[in-house]
C-alpha cells in the first residue's frame, strides 16, 4: 500500500513526437519517495498495433532542487527538439493522474 501512496506524490509530464508511421512518446515521472527525489524517464511508441513503453531509466537526487533542475533541462531539450507536451488522457488509457496545459502552464491533478 505504501508504493501507491508514493505514486500519488509523483508528478508527470508527457511528450509526443510524430515519427514516420508512429508517434514516439516520453513520459517523465518525478517526485519524492521516502528521503530521496526520483526522476523516471519512460520512452515509448504508439502505432497501429498499439502502444509500448520501455522500462524506466531512473535517476536519484538527494535534494529537490537537483531533481527540478534535471526535469527542466529534459523538458527544455524535448521542446527544442519539437516534442509536444500532451495531456496523456486524451491520447491513451485513462489514469488517476491527469496533466493539463493551460496558457503554456503545466498542471498535474490527481483524481
Amino acid at each position: 500500500m505504501e508504493w501507491i501512496e508514493n505514486i500519488k506524490l509523483m508528478k508527470e509530464l508527457y511528450f509526443t513526437s510524430p515519427y514516420r508511421r508512429s508517434t514516439r512518446t516520453v513520459r517523465l515521472e518525478y517526485g519524492q519517495v521516502k528521503k530521496v527525489f526520483i526522476l523516471r524517464t519512460f520512452e515509448g511508441e504508439m502505432n497501429g498495433r498499439g502502444t509500448s513503453e520501455s522500462p524506466p531509466k531512473e535517476e536519484v537526487f538527494e535534494d529537490e532542487q537537483g531533481l527540478l533542475k534535471r526535469v527542466y533541462e529534459t523538458k527544455s531539450g524535448l521542446l527544442e527538439g519539437r516534442w509536444i507536451v500532451q495531456n496523456k488522457q486524451s491520447i491513451s488509457q485513462p489514469s488517476f493522474i491527469s496533466t493539463n496545459v493551460v496558457d503554456g502552464e503545466i498542471s498535474v491533478e490527481f483524481e
